[in-house]
This record gives C-alpha cells, structure tokens and sequence, in this order.
C-alpha cells in the first residue's frame, strides 16, 4: 500500500512542504532565472510564404503588413520605456522591405537574429537549397545594419539534421528553435540551443484569420497573462531560462502592448530575472560551461 509522507514523492501535500530541486541552470548576478525576449518579425512573409498570391488578398495582407508599420514601432516604444532589450528575429525579405524599421531595432540597441528570407519551412528544402538561403539572408541583414547575426531562429522552429552544422560554418553561435529542454544546451559541434516551446507563443493565443485558416479563437488577455506567469513564477523556481516569443502583428495590438508591459513590469519587479538576449545568454553559456545541471534519474 501507498504511504504518503512526508518524504514520499506522490505526497500532494505540499503546502508546507513544497517542491524546491536544485536549479537547472546558474545564471549571471546571482539571478534565478533567463528570460529572453523574442519578437520574430514575419511581416509580410507570413503570407507570402504560404501562397505569393495572398499578395492579392488586401485584407489578409494587411494584417501581416501591421507587423512592421505599426506593432515594431509600438513595441520599440515600450521595450525602450521599461529599458529591455529584445531579440528580433527578421527574414531577410522584410528586413529589405522595411530598412527604416530595420535600421531603428538596431540603432535602439536591439539583437538582429536570422529567420530565413522569405520564412521558408526549412522541413521542405534540401542542404544545398538552406545553406544558399541562409548565405542570402545572412549578408542582407549585414548589408543593412553592418553587423553579422549572432543567432538563428528557423520559420516554424523547425530545423534540419545538418541546420546546426550550417549555422556553425556561417559563423553564428547559437539557435533558438528547438524544444527538448527548459535551460540552453550546446548541440554535437558546439553551438547554443536556447530552446522555447509552444506555450510561450502569441501565435498560438492570437492568431486569427479565416481564409487562410489562421488560429481559431483569439484569447483574452487576462488568460494569456496567467498562462505566461504561471510559467515564468515555475521556470524561476527550476532555474529555468523564460523564451517568449511574441509576432508584432499580434502582439502589437494594443491590449496586447498592454499585456506584454504588464508582463514584463511584474518580471523585472522580482529583481531575480535577468533579462537578456540571445547573443547574451549563449556567451554566458559558452563561457561558463559547467552553469548547466543535466537532469539525472
């Protein structure tokens, strides 16, 4: 028979006696966990890599088109209110449309990270088709902002066998698309996986359009607020590192800039967090191997 004591690990009681493991991770200034701002611009590749012919479709269209005309420059404001930095991840094709927008995340202090050119799904090309998108993409966003990207996230987080070594060999020094752990993990060849997951997502919350069938129902703000905080209070106490990901075509809107202050207001208020980019969490790991604590049985 069962017995539930105080030292046996199916007692749910445990309101005196909670659940406190060792950290996964040991983060910089003493803090208890990352957390790392995404904001992947899609733009109007959110479209246009589905079917070039939405381009048509003024209306969905111009929902993508909302992204970098009004979310970029709205949530700039914000970022640059509370003093956080982000990491914005930009196909190389919106990146060209929208110098300006590009010019002025990275002129704010802003990591560029790489997101393919036209948000393609990396699932569908071969090595030779990735590796030329990449090279493409790479010298685009360095042409415009004169500084090479440091990190990668793949359209749809999705990534090949061989993505790792392509990222290795063009000279960036971490990814950002992978989901098998809550702490960065360095792949075979040494490169940095800061993983996220799907929860921690506006897509998944927000995202709504009829034809193409885009979400289902957007969600309320309050819920998604309890959602991401939940989830940012239980990551804090397993040392975890908190990857948000947030699209400015739907996290620009304005409740949701609302949203994401308020968010963001209560993290920096626990004064354990530390907020960091991509770049800054992949050198603190590359430089302090021995900060990640392997799950064992």
């Amino acid at each position: 028979m069962l017995r539930l004591g105080p030292t046996n690990p199916y007692n749910r009681n445990t309101v005196n006696n909670p659940y406190d493991p060792e950290p996964r991770f040991t983060w910089p200034h003493d803090k208890r966990c990352a957390v790392m701002l995404c904001l992947d611009v899609d733009g109007e590749t959110t479209a246009l890599s589905e079917d070039p012919k939405l381009v048509d479709r003024l209306t969905t269209f111009s929902q993508c088109q909302y992204g970098p005309e009004v979310g970029v420059p709205r949530l700039l404001g914000l970022l640059n209110h509370l003093g956080v930095a982000a990491t914005f991840f930009i196909p190389s094709y919106v990146a060209e449309q929208h110098p300006r927008m590009t010019l002025a995340i990275a002129n704010a202090g802003h990591e560029i990270g790489a997101h393919g050119h036209l948000h393609e799904k990396l699932a569908e090309l071969t090595r030779k088709e990735e590796e030329a998108i990449l090279i493409e993409s790479l010298a685009i966003l360095e042409n415009l902002t004169g500084k090479r990207p440091m990190g990668h996230r793949a359209p749809w987080f999705e990534i090949n066998p061989w993505t790792a070594e392509l990222l290795a060999k063009h000279g960036l020094h971490y990814s950002a698309s992978m989901m098998r752990d809550d702490v960065p993990f360095l792949h075979t060849n040494g490169l940095v996986e800061i993983p996220g997951q799907w929860m921690l997502e506006d897509w998944e919350q927000f995202a709504f359009n009829p034809d193409p069938q885009w979400g289902v129902i957007p969600e309320d703000c309050d819920k998604v607020y309890r959602l991401w905080w939940d989830e940012f209070i239980a990551m804090r106490d397993y040392g975890c590192s908190f990857t948000l990901t947030l699209h400015p075509w739907l996290s620009g809107r304005p409740s949701r800039v609302k949203l994401v202050e308020r968010l963001l207001t209560d993290i920096q208020a626990t004064g354990d967090a530390w907020l960091a980019t991509g770049s800054e969490i992949a050198d603190w790991f590359q430089e302090n191997p021995s900060a990640r604590r392997e799950m064992t049985l």
